[in-house]
């Protein structure tokens, strides 16, 4: 797999002083899949059995604007 291209950032605030840093990603699995990478660290790890990411407006933007240009997607949102 290629190396993931980090498509937003940012620091959430937890409380008592304390923030995490959040950082979402993609990268390329095949010519037809991708995987959004979201990594938050500075909290004790959460466990379970299911995973989501959330997504922030101009982060999908940067997200449809990566896989039109780095991975060659021409057919997103036309």
């Amino acid at each position: 797999m290629e190396e993931p291209i980090k498509i937003g950032h940012d620091k959430l605030y937890i409380g008592e002083g304390e923030t995490a840093r959040r950082e979402l990603r993609v990268v390329k699995v095949s010519d037809d899949v991708i995987q959004v990478q979201e990594e938050v660290h500075g909290i004790i790890a959460l466990v379970g059995a299911s995973s989501s990411v959330n997504i922030k407006r101009e982060e999908l933007k940067n997200l449809i604007k990566v896989v039109k240009e780095e991975f060659g997607w021409t057919d997103i949102c036309e």
